[in-house]
């Protein structure tokens, strides 16, 4: 129950973060310069938890609060979820547990303390400035490896679909098709930075499957500024299906310059917020974790 809480949490936070994003645009900057405004994280070390059942305290003393877990009473699969201390309040109407890490969780580490290591909480999807501490038998120090092109991405990668673009107008923009087992799919862009790949949470948009058309589509929606492009839809045989037929969505190798041109215009992008970055560590043994993803703004 704890650990399926963890992942109802994070695609709650990424559907409001990316909703928060938005299609207004930006009229004082151009879509290029936001994103050569996205910077690289200032994290120097990391480290991975070894053991199941890893407790997190609000200071460097196992004495210290604990990280605790509320969630609201109701029946849904889109459960409202509060995170705090234990000598916080839980919201009324709300379950309250300890909240518990598990084996092969990464986070960035800002620092050592005695028995603990200090580590920046946006592995929990809380807010960048959080940070707790766990004790070091239960975790070690881990490096990831650079992420040098997006080939080794989609070799270890199940759940996504990647393109990078190594020169020209869009030199070193990342394109990624991410699929989501309740979501869907969803196209974002980003770019590739020192080792790791970032992608300001609001440069999203939706897209679905269509067998009936044959080219790519893109669907406008009236807002209050006027129209724009609200999602996209691309026909069969522009389908990428991964290895073990677990998820389906657009192949981005199979879109053409144009299209390409037309998909970065229709992801409006306001200044970046929040931004995912995504690094690879290959020591990993669990398959799916060895991609990890931080928050920072």
């Amino acid at each position: 129950m704890k650990k399926y809480l963890m992942y109802v949490c994070s695609a709650v936070l990424m559907l409001a973060l990316v909703s928060c994003g938005g299609n207004s645009g930006n009229a004082e900057a151009s879509q290029e310069e936001l994103l050569s405004n996205v910077k690289a994280p200032t994290w120097e070390k990391f480290v991975v938890t070894t053991q199941e059942e890893v407790a997190i305290y609000k200071e460097a003393d196992e004495n210290s609060s604990k990280r605790m877990v509320c969630y609201e009473d109701a029946e849904s699969d889109m459960i409202d979820i509060v995170k705090n201390w234990s000598d916080e309040e839980c919201p009324a109407g709300y379950l309250q547990e300890q909240l518990y890490v598990y084996s092969e969780e990464v986070y960035p580490c800002l620092g050592e303390e005695g028995d603990f290591y200090k580590v920046a909480l946006c592995g929990l999807y809380d807010r960048d400035d959080e940070v707790g501490y766990i004790a070091k038998s239960a975790a070690t120090e881990i490096k990831p490896e650079p992420i040098a092109d997006v080939a080794s991405f989609n070799t270890n990668c199940t759940w996504a679909n990647m393109r990078y673009f190594a020169d020209g107008k869009y030199k070193n923009m990342v394109m990624r098709t991410n699929y989501d087992e309740l979501e869907g799919s969803s196209i974002n862009i980003g770019k590739l930075i020192d080792g790791a790949v970032a992608f300001p949470v609001n440069y999203n948009i939706w897209c679905y499957d269509n067998a009936e058309i044959d080219s790519l589509r893109f669907n406008e929606v009236e807002y209050e500024e006027g129209m724009v492009i609200d999602n996209i839809e691309y026909p069969s045989s522009m389908q990428y299906e991964s290895e073990d037929g677990y998820s389906i969505m657009l192949d981005l190798s199979k879109l053409t310059d144009e299209q390409v041109g037309q998909l970065y215009d229709a992801i409006v992008k306001d200044e970046p917020e929040y931004v995912e970055y995504l690094y690879y560590f290959p020591t990993i043994e669990g398959e799916f974790n060895r991609f990890q993803s931080f928050y920072a703004k």
